[in-house]
């Protein structure tokens, strides 16, 4: 049980059922439940007993198999509990539908899922998952892409604060250079990013993620609606780094790169230490083999979805998105092209890149203190240096660093026993 495992490394109960999404309540009383404790509620009186038509009727209109006896989809549970209290008027729970259903249907055939496992350098499988971290001094949702490799089971995770098209296509790239290479397929969700319309086999895809699919030279394979086992390795990634990587995402960071550097060297130990169950080796020694098999990374430049034309002023910033960023003081006066990426506000100009910022700061001036030093050009004359009280000011200093130490006074020592005596020692 994932939540077990989060509690045994110290991760407050309240923390846990915020990650995983459940009632607090609800986690603690299972937490307290031995592992294999029979539910007590199955045995008891069900409020719907008495209604075995009714609910005989709502399962027809939706033609569920199990009136049949036979496998395949079924309706869900919630489905029927909305249809009983819209048509009949139920006043029961959810839950209460749940275990009806449940202990109905506990004889019916079960469902067998087909185990496929690709070879080595076919298949990756990459979905989200969210949380509350502690980032730039206050608490963020922040966002994981997580991919696996589905043969050497080599997984990576990939953060971002959000999860648009743009940051979606980053943290493919983001992955692919993590893993070495580009795989022929790629497993994913049926998410707006990825997919215009349909689902599974017939999903189109967007035509943002399908020329970007098409540049990298991977196929993408929807997963069937309603069937979390098409992404099994994925589903299962994301119990396992919620467990494995709990505590760093309790922890605080200064930004977000600290913490993507920390989840990388997570993941580099956590593949030394596991076992890829296909060549029974270590993962990372799975995943150096399956690299061979990658297609390359093309080289593409950094993704951006916004970009503007801006003159430098002679403070030396440009604006972007409501905020101001600073240059080098150099470019003062000249036409520069700035570029928001998935995380980053990127300054070109003469084909390379001059400043990076973070992107959508809370902040409206960010400025780099290095953007006013150097040497002056042939045009522009370098800033005015910083002078002593402008430097203990940025440095939240004191004026009392300017005044002269006080001067030492040498007396002899008959003054220093004279004041002993006086004191009594």
């Amino acid at each position: 049980m994932v939540a077990q495992q989060m509690v045994e490394r110290r991760v407050p109960v309240r923390q846990v059922a915020r990650q995983l999404g459940v009632d607090e309540s609800s986690l603690r009383y299972r937490l307290s439940r031995p592992a294999e404790a029979p539910d007590g509620r199955q045995a008891r009186p069900s409020v719907l007993d008495g209604w075995e038509a009714r609910v005989d009727a709502v399962l027809a209109r939706f033609d569920d198999p199990r009136l049949r006896g036979e496998t395949g989809a079924t309706v869900e549970a919630s489905v029927v509990h909305g249809v009983l209290q819209r048509d009949y008027g139920f006043l029961g729970s959810y839950q209460a539908v749940r275990r009806y259903l449940t202990r109905r249907f506990a004889g019916a055939p079960v469902q067998a899922i087909r185990r496929v496992e690709t070879p080595p350098g076919v298949q990756a499988q990459h979905d989200w998952f969210e949380c509350a971290a502690r980032v730039g001094g206050g608490v963020q949702v922040v966002y994981g892409l997580i991919g696996t490799l589905s043969y050497s089971r080599a997984s990576f995770v990939w953060v971002s604060l959000g999860t648009q098209q743009l940051a979606w296509q980053t943290g493919h790239l983001a992955l692919f250079r993590r893993y070495g290479g580009v795989p022929l397929w790629i497993r994913i969700d049926n998410l707006k990013t990825g997919v215009a319309s349909g689902a599974g086999p017939t999903a189109v895809l967007t035509p943002a993620f399908a020329t970007f699919a098409r540049t990298c030279g991977f196929g993408v394979d929807p997963c069937r609606p309603a069937c979390g086992s098409d992404k099994g390795k994925t589903e299962r990634s994301v119990r396992t780094h919620r467990s494995l990587f709990a505590d760093l995402l309790v922890a605080s960071w200064t930004d977000l790169p600290a913490l993507q550097a920390a989840l990388d060297a997570r993941s580099a130990l956590v593949q030394t230490q596991r076992r890829c169950p296909m060549t029974g080796t270590p993962i990372a020694e799975a995943l150096t083999a399956e690299r061979a098999l990658l297609q390359p990374v093309p080289d593409l430049q950094e993704l951006f979805d916004c970009v503007v034309a801006r003159r430098v002023s002679r403070d030396c910033l440009v604006s972007f998105e409501g905020r101001r960023y600073s240059v080098p003081f150099a470019w003062i006066g000249r036409q520069v092209e700035v570029r928001g990426t998935a995380q980053e506000v990127v300054v070109w100009a003469e084909g390379q890149a001059i400043a990076r910022h973070p992107r959508h700061t809370r902040r409206t001036l960010v400025l780099e203190p290095a953007h006013y030093d150097g040497e002056s050009t042939a045009t522009v004359s370098a800033p005015t240096p910083l002078g002593r009280r402008a430097r203990l000011q940025l440095a939240a200093r004191p004026h009392t660093a300017l005044l002269p130490p006080p001067e030492a006074v040498a007396r002899p020592l008959s003054q220093y026993l004279t004041l002993l005596r006086g004191a009594g020692v």
